[in-house]
């Protein structure tokens, strides 16, 4: 069979394009041809629509006008509505052109009937399913209602096309969530009962150390062998509290001394000399400027040693035209990870610590309460409650919070025990979120 994953980008390291890599690679194991579809900022992609680039002014224009948060109303509603129709006609067009070509069998398409950034496309998909009649398999990372800023549209018209697109209710499309809360949410506004399927992984992979190919990049990054490094691997966006890391690094530096001249659980010795670095790994959204300026401005004042990579990062490795790396190559010199996301669908750099066998540190998101935490892994917590924020809108947790996670830190980094509690997560992980999971479901729902 020959199936499309669509998406508005793939090929980033963004978790959506992440978890589309993976399932890409399953799907040709187990013997399909897979083409990925997505917008013109995206990089692999074997049909590029430019029209679902979430970013690109025309459907920033569609999002600000549909939902009053943006509090913009340049265009009637008459005039967005026939341009939600006109970008919507133009993806299908596209789609319908490639499709007489590649005669595809099946759809898998990933947030384009759900979320709010771009809610043409889900008419255009919509229209696509129902002319093709193949099956369509939908799955919902983020719905347009979780969010504050899709939470109230600006007319009845608006109001009645997500009714009707967002999600689209077809007999050809089964619909995938990824986290229980949104399963419950679908089942009671649309009657639509889904299946539900959380982050999965290759447990049965190369582990993830430092081999040739990386081999250089601490000193690409200007690290030294024996500095403690603390990865953050998230898009620098606002929903991911970033600033969140920043505070734990700059009160875990408090705690230096405890930490010289001990050996940590991967055997490395720190020094005298040793440094605690936060490197981020992920780039910011244009849309989330912003929050990036205040944000740098944060580290720069925090007094922590950092280092931006985004640069270096690709979904893939490259040698051409510069060489850069995966995110596993950061994982692979890291020490310890920090995930501080306030709100996540499930949690894509959760379960790559997991894989990786490195102590995480986290902020208890919705999510990981009611779909995570009762499996039993073993972690540092931030709690679940922000504290308050800061005029710039940054936030912040209790100081004894940061202080008690600071604290088991270190004994977590030097613990004889480490190591067998990191194999643990990894068991638990492999148990619950194993390619085998998506084999079943996408059995279950083509038979």
């Amino acid at each position: 069979m020959k199936c499309a994953i669509v998406h508005y980008r793939v090929g980033r390291t963004d978790g959506v394009s992440l978890e589309i890599a993976k399932r890409k690679r399953m799907l040709e194991n187990a013997g399909y041809s897979v083409f990925l579809v997505g917008g013109d900022r995206s990089l692999g992609a074997d049909l590029i629509i430019p029209e679902l680039e979430f970013d690109s002014p025309e459907i920033r224009c569609i999002k600000e006008n549909a939902f009053a948060y943006f509090k913009r109303s340049d265009l009637s509603s008459d005039e967005l509505m026939a341009e939600i129709e006109r970008i919507s006609d133009a993806i299908k067009s596209q789609f319908m052109e490639f499709q007489k070509e590649e005669h595809i069998d099946c759809l898998f398409v990933h947030n384009i009937f759900s979320h709010g950034r771009h809610i043409a496309a889900a008419s255009a998909f919509a229209h696509i399913a129902e002319e093709l009649n193949i099956p369509v398999v939908a799955t919902h990372h983020d719905f347009y209602w979780e969010r504050p800023d899709y939470s109230k549209v600006t007319s009845h018209a608006v109001y009645d096309y997500l009714q009707t697109f967002v999600p689209a209710r077809l007999l050809n499309i089964d619909h995938i969530c990824i986290n229980s809360q949104a399963a419950v949410m679908l089942e009671k506004r649309f009657g639509v009962k889904p299946h539900v399927l959380g982050d999965i992984f290759d447990f049965g992979q190369k582990p993830w150390d430092i081999y040739n190919f990386n081999s250089d990049l601490i000193s690409r990054l200007d690290l030294r062998e024996d500095d403690l490094v603390v990865l953050h691997a998230t898009r620098l966006v606002r929903r991911k509290a970033v600033e969140l890391a920043v505070q734990f690094v700059q009160r875990l530096s408090y705690y230096r001394d405890k930490l010289v001249g001990q050996r940590l659980y991967n055997d490395k010795l720190l020094t005298a000399d040793s440094r605690i670095v936060l490197v981020l790994s992920g780039y910011a959204e244009d849309s989330s400027r912003e929050y990036e300026v205040e944000l740098q401005k944060f580290i720069a004042e925090s007094g922590i040693e950092f280092r931006y990579a985004d640069d270096l990062v690709e979904a893939e490795r490259t040698f051409a035209p510069v060489k850069r790396y995966a995110l596993s190559d950061f994982y692979a010199i890291a020490d310890m990870v920090t995930y501080t996301s306030l709100q996540e669908g499930w949690g894509n750099q959760f379960i790559e610590a997991m894989f990786a066998r490195r102590p995480i540190v986290l902020f208890e998101y919705p999510v990981f309460i009611s779909d995570i935490k009762a499996e039993g892994y073993n972690y540092i917590s931030l709690g679940n409650q922000i504290a308050g924020a800061y005029p710039n809108g940054l936030v912040y947790v209790d100081r004894d919070v940061i202080d008690k996670a600071s604290g088991q830190t270190v004994s977590m980094l030097t613990s004889d025990s480490t190591a067998q509690l990191l194999k643990q997560n990894f068991n638990i992980g492999k148990e619950n979120h194993s390619c085998e999971k998506f084999y079943s479901l996408i059995q279950t729902i083509f038979s």
